[in-house]
């Protein structure tokens, strides 16, 4: 029998596309991420045992969710609510946290989306990062065979990339050793084609992450900038976390645009959102 805080974290682990929790665990890195074993987290969705306080900050990352938004106020909630019990939490807690969690206010169109979304998510390893970061060349291979759905043989790689056969080939090696490939009679192709990937953490590997952000800055640089758009606003810290989880969804709907097969006017674009503080005011 579950609890008010396992059912919330199994809700939310499954709206942020994680199907099962041993996907959960092990795709957000592991016990090196969320300090503990996989055993003990498997008890904690089943209701069995609450976790430390301290773990939730694992959880809020986790899943992906931006700090104190409606979802990680939830979430948090549900742990005080489980741990001081229904009567405690109603006469000493729920008094003190009088300001109730907004609702996040998604439209049914991007409600339909997250879901799509959802059902489409690639969780990246700790060892796949490793292997598409090592190089620009390798992270320019993994951008161009993670978005097409063909073929590819050492000779188109190697073609589209730029490179020599033999890097190509090498690169091919490395991906299909950690199943970023699957072989498909005398070519390869990648699963990633078409889905939402995922990132782990960065708290599992700040290097790995320092170092994937350099390539993509590499991939940017050599790139043509096609649509610019800023605006500086004064907003509430608070309640502008609500708008970072609408932007996140926004942002994710681009994938409907994506094509897998080249076309006429095909070519790789990088849309990115991002939020500046630039002072208190």
């Amino acid at each position: 029998m579950g609890t008010i805080f396992s059912d919330t974290l199994v809700k939310l682990r499954q709206e942020a596309g994680f199907p099962t929790a041993y996907r959960f665990f092990h795709d957000n890195g592991g016990d090196k991420v969320l300090g503990m074993c996989y055993r003990k987290y498997l008890l904690m969705e089943q209701g069995r045992i609450l976790p430390l306080f301290k773990h939730m900050r694992g959880f809020i990352f986790g899943l992906r969710l931006v700090r104190n938004s409606a979802p990680a106020q939830e979430l948090t909630r549900a742990w005080l609510r489980t741990m001081s019990g229904d009567e405690l939490f109603g006469e000493i807690l729920e008094p003190m946290l009088a300001d109730k969690p907004a609702v996040l206010a998604l439209s049914p169109a991007q409600k339909a989306l997250r879901q799509a979304i959802a059902g489409r998510k690639f969780y990246m390893t700790l060892e796949h990062l490793d292997v598409i970061s090592a190089t620009p060349e390798a992270h320019l291979c993994y951008q161009l065979l993670s978005n097409d759905s063909g073929i590819w043989t050492p000779e188109k790689l190697a073609e589209a990339a730029g490179l020599s056969k033999t890097a190509a080939a090498a690169i091919i090696k490395k991906f299909f050793a950690v199943k970023l490939l699957r072989k498909v009679g005398k070519g390869y192709k990648c699963p990633l084609a078409g889905a939402q990937v995922e990132s782990p953490q960065k708290a599992a590997s700040q290097e790995l992450f320092d170092r994937l952000s350099k390539r993509h800055d590499e991939l940017i640089a050599s790139g043509k900038r096609t649509w610019f758009r800023r605006g500086i606003v004064r907003a509430d810290a608070d309640t502008l976390r609500d708008f970072f989880q609408l932007m996140s969804v926004n942002l994710s709907s681009v994938t409907a645009y994506t094509v897998q097969e080249k076309t006429p006017k095909s070519a790789l674009f990088v849309v990115e959102a991002k939020a500046v503080k630039i002072r208190d005011f």
